[in-house]
């Protein structure tokens, strides 16, 4: 009769142990943190540091693109933070600049790194924005921009 009680007793201790083993570790899962910014509390400010970039996303067709070839300029959208940027999407010289236009606003231009990530300031996903690019030659105006505004 002890024999047959013991795999039962073995099978409930494992039980309990599993889940007391799982448990603490489903309560202790860390939150995602929440957004530095939402919206037009974002204008101005910087994806990286507000944590904006960790979701980003570049909506198809948002890169812009210099005539002469040359580095791209992306409009880079955080659904968490409801904001929006430009961002060179990778490293270059500083002969180049982005900007973050703004329809019936002041645009954002930013120049490239050939060291680091270079983007814009933010603002709020709400707004009509598209993203530029121009090779600078120190006077400016040869601006490259997506037809379509984002």
């Amino acid at each position: 009769m002890a024999a047959h009680r013991l795999p039962r007793l073995l099978a409930g201790t494992l039980a309990v142990l599993a889940l007391g083993v799982t448990a603490p570790a489903e309560a202790s899962a860390p939150a995602a943190p929440a957004a530095a910014c939402t919206g037009a509390s974002c204008n101005g400010k910087n994806p990286h540091t507000t944590g904006c970039d960790k979701d980003a996303v570049t909506p198809s067709g948002a890169v812009a693109r210099s005539a002469g070839g040359g580095p791209a300029v992306q409009l880079r959208y955080s659904k968490k933070c409801n904001a929006v940027w430009a961002r060179f999407g990778s490293t270059a010289n500083d002969a180049w600049r982005g900007k973050l236009d703004i329809r019936n606003g002041k645009p954002y231009v930013f120049h490239a790194s050939p060291n680091h990530a270079a983007y814009s300031a933010m603002v709020n996903a709400g707004l009509a924005t598209r993203p530029c690019v121009e090779h600078y030659d120190g006077v400016g105006g040869s601006w490259a921009c997506t037809k379509k505004w984002y």
